[in-house]
């Protein structure tokens, strides 16, 4: 008998230690960073003059800013919005198309709408393009390679084996990684290589096991239609956000229709053009990563969530760059399978 309650008590110890050990959260959860956290948005010295025009927006930069005639709304000067002061109107095709050159994305129809020059697809596609492109924009001060590479910030994880030895990885290649979509060193033009984005990739497509695994849509029509995403507690996906949180797909664009299936990506879903390297839980409005949990953490890329290749990851915890894309592809996650024992590494 006595044999028999000092394996249960054993067995429970070691359930508390196994519970302990595979904890929600791994490594740093309160990131400082010690480069500039505008890194490469400081545009080789302009800094926020490289894509803000204090004044006059796009004319601020000597750029051709007014829309071909028949544009949505019709003489729009593409620039004014958010000051923007680079070249928007070489991204968009005149004569009321309004069809990215070469991209597959149009910036027809309700998801252009009649706020033309002031809807997601102009602030969280067209502008980031009228930089990046590089078929026929290329943005002032871009070299062109990541500026994590060409400063070193990129090769700095270390892995522990089984016999406990740290040892130095590399994580990315000796070749530059290219920052011009379109001129990425294959064909120019060339978008099939970028992850999709706009209308086509809506809520419906990339979230459908979201949806049906405790993902919920409010649409708010007091104030434009806006949306908001929140997670049941309890569910699959809620667990899933309850051990990394859901960044990115708060922040999908919304046409302002008032359908909750129209939600869409744009570059800023996934992108932070305004901090590169950390990522603040109560920034921007975020949901709390972890139920509030994890104040801060290390990202890369200007990712709009924790995303640190260098995360100290094993068994039990999930590195928060695959975390940060199980967002959307959520069938792919431990929690999906009815995990709530998995974590995320910082």
């Amino acid at each position: 008998m006595k044999k028999v309650i000092f394996l249960v008590i054993l067995v429970a110890v070691f359930a508390t230690w196994a519970m302990a050990q595979s904890g929600l959260n791994k490594g740093p959860t309160t990131y400082v960073p010690t480069v500039d956290v505008q890194g490469a948005h400081e545009n080789g010295g302009r800094g926020c003059a490289g894509c803000h025009a204090p004044h006059s927006g796009g004319r601020g930069a000597g750029g051709q800013t007014v829309a071909a005639s028949g544009a949505t709304p019709a003489g729009t000067a593409m620039g004014d919005q958010g000051l923007w002061g680079t070249d928007t109107y070489s991204i968009i095709a005149g004569g009321g198309s309004l069809s990215f050159s070469g991209y597959a994305v149009s910036l027809t129809g309700a998801a252009w709408g009649a706020a033309g020059a002031q809807g997601p697809l102009y602030t969280g596609v067209a502008t980031c393009l009228s930089c990046h492109d590089g078929n026929i924009s290329k943005g002032a001060m871009m070299s062109g390679q990541a500026y994590e590479q060409s400063f070193g910030l990129l090769n700095f994880a270390t892995n522990v084996g089984s016999n406990g030895q740290a040892t130095a990885v590399s994580l990315y290649g000796n070749l530059p990684i290219p920052t011009l979509l379109g001129n990425d060193g294959g064909v120019a033009g060339d978008y099939s290589n970028d992850h999709p984005i706009g209308p086509a990739a809506n809520l419906g497509a990339v979230l459908k096991a979201a949806l049906s695994n405790g993902l919920v849509v409010t649409i708010n029509a007091a104030s434009g239609n806006s949306a908001t995403l929140t997670a049941t507690p309890g569910t699959t996906y809620g667990n899933f956000v309850a051990a990394y949180g859901m960044p990115a797909v708060s922040n999908m664009a919304n046409p302002g229709d008032g359908v909750p299936g129209n939600l869409f990506v744009t570059c800023t879903t996934c992108h932070n053009q305004h901090v590169m390297n950390v990522y603040s839980a109560s920034g921007h409005g975020a949901q709390p990563i972890a139920s509030g949990v994890v104040k801060s953490a290390a990202t890369i890329f200007f990712v709009q969530g924790p995303y640190n290749p260098g995360s100290p990851y094993d068994p039990t915890h999930v590195p928060s760059t695959n975390a940060f894309c199980l967002q959307c592809h959520f069938s792919h996650s431990s929690q999906y399978f009815g995990s709530t024992t998995v974590g995320v590494a910082y």
